[in-house]
């Protein structure tokens, strides 16, 4: 038992260190109305919309750091906000069940809907901009046609509150999450069920579940679930409760992973548009923060205080913006907004020309593979150098997993113009003359090997294995001058021992050119 909270200590402090995004606190808004309920940011970055318990709806250009519009919405309290793809309309939901369409820059409103009769608690818009749907506190999720707010029709299946609603990609597609701890996908043009799943994401035997919020990936590859699970304690004095965030795949409905740990219900959160984290509220009653859980590893990898309980937040689609509203500490009566400038955090591209790096997904979120160092290769011109690569350290995983990875790495480098490699029998017969072993070489070592191989250079590396994410690094030694030339690292979240070849193809000309 010591050696596992060791081992998760270990890897806590690992991850933490290697965070991959920074916070720039930008501008914080002071707000004299009251709680901040939502909190909504345009698809382009450059409008801030949000929403108070007295109705208010204000609109704010983030760049210019100045308010445009304060409206009072008569909403009585503001619950939901989406804009459209075009950045010319913000459309509004609130506890009083109206819809309202505001024009962006005029403030002037638009369309009012009064179909839905009850309080909203989500609005999606399709990417076409040509459907808009409302969930809320009824258990049907309502279709109007937009811009005109005519009912198409209303989408029954769930037996208690839908809870969230969001639009596929291609927009043929609806799904919604309810308090009846079902997930429907819904077929848009025939307004039908084409699949429900069961929400039964449980960490304790016998347990009972509520679900509290739903969020989705930008991609619309995945739902993120806010769960609180509960059962009774052992003689039955009192209960135990779990804070939950489960991840359910869209395509097939089936459970990808839960994270277990938060201080408190979630009853909102943001997932970030590169799928790489979940943004919570995990505050206890001494100490409000922020939580930033990488999603592919259920690790908190940087946690930021806040000066009082949260009450909303987003991530901007772009990756650019963090916005968080919270109340004054010591007077309710007003709240604040934190606009953070994000750095790290890639953007979600619906159409992106660019070519990324590979990735795989064969299980879960899927497996997504990134450089940790530039790409730019350590040989890269002049005559042919004499290389030779040794084993790759690996501990944690089997020796022939570091095997066949460098055996792959080889083949991979015999194809640059660059590389004549030494022969793996040379090798050998070297280390064992010098009584050394094929792997765990330090640089020195490294450099009397290669003297009597006569090679120029030496790589040697390692592959670390911490939860499911796998880290290959290799170090290029110049053998003359007995100096690390340089470090070339690529990682893989969410990782089998399948996607090593990939790493390993990624890896390769970042070490010689082909």
């Amino acid at each position: 038992m010591k050696r596992l909270i060791t081992l998760l200590l270990i890897i806590l402090v690992i991850s933490t260190a290697s965070a991959q995004f920074n916070l720039y606190l930008e501008n914080k808004i002071t707000v004299n109305t009251g709680e901040i309920t939502i909190i909504q940011i345009s698809p382009n970055g450059r409008f801030l919309a949000f929403g108070d318990q007295r109705g208010n709806l204000h609109i704010w250009d983030i760049k210019a750091g100045r308010q445009i519009h304060q409206i009072q919405s008569d909403h009585k309290s503001v619950t939901a906000l989406v804009f459209d793809r075009q950045h010319q309309q913000l459309i509004s939901g609130g506890i009083d069940g109206r819809i309202r369409v505001w024009d962006l820059y005029t403030g002037s409103e638009q369309l009012l809907i009064k179909d839905f009769r009850s309080q909203i608690y989500s609005l999606s818009l399709s990417p076409d901009d040509r459907f808009l749907a409302a969930a809320g506190k009824k258990d049907d999720v309502y279709l109007w046609e937009y811009p005109l707010g005519t009912l198409k029709g209303k989408l029954k299946g769930h037996k208690k509150d839908v809870l969230a609603v969001a639009f596929s990609i291609g927009g043929d597609q609806l799904l919604s999450v309810g308090e009846d701890r079902q997930m429907v996908v819904w077929d848009i043009n025939k307004l039908a069920p084409v699949r429900k799943t069961a929400i039964e994401a449980r960490t304790m035997k016998n347990s009972g579940i509520e679900v509290k919020s739903a969020a989705f990936s930008f991609d619309r590859k995945f739902a993120g679930i806010g769960i609180q699970e509960h059962i009774l304690a052992k003689g039955g004095r009192s209960m135990i409760f779990k804070y939950n965030l489960s991840f359910y795949d869209w395509e097939t409905g089936s459970e990808i992973e839960t994270l277990i740990g938060n201080r408190q219900d979630i009853t909102f959160f943001s997932i970030t548009p590169d799928k790489q984290y979940a943004v919570t509220d995990n505050s206890t009653l001494q100490k409000k923060q922020l939580s930033f859980w990488n999603i592919q590893n259920g690790v908190i990898e940087q946690n930021y205080p806040i000066d009082g309980p949260i009450t909303a937040l987003t991530v901007s689609e772009d990756g650019n913006w963090l916005a968080v509203g919270y109340q004054d500490a010591n007077n309710k009566y007003q709240s604040f907004i934190n606009i953070w400038e994000l750095s790290g955090i890639e953007g979600y591209e619906r159409f992106a020309s660019g070519k990324s790096l590979p990735s795989t997904e064969k299980r879960g979120f899927g497996a997504s593979i990134k450089l940790n160092t530039p790409a730019e290769p350590l040989i890269q011109y002049g005559q042919q150098r004499r290389l030779a690569v040794m084993s790759f350290d690996s501990p944690g995983l089997e020796e022939n997993v570091a095997r066949t990875a460098t055996y792959l790495l080889e083949s991979k480098l015999g194809n640059s113009p660059l590389v004549e490699l030494v022969e793996r029998n040379q090798i050998q017969k070297v280390l064992d003359e010098l009584q050394y072993q094929q792997s765990g070489l330090t640089a020195d070592n490294a450099v009397q090997v290669g003297q009597h191989l006569n090679a120029e250079y030496m790589l040697i590396g390692s592959i670390n294995k911490l939860g499911n994410l796998i880290i290959i690094t290799s170090k290029l030694v110049n053998v003359e001058t007995a100096q690390i030339e340089g470090t070339r690292e690529v990682q893989c979240s969410n990782a089998t021992i399948e996607t090593i070849s990939e790493m390993v193809s990624i890896l390769a000309p970042t070490i010689a050119k082909y």
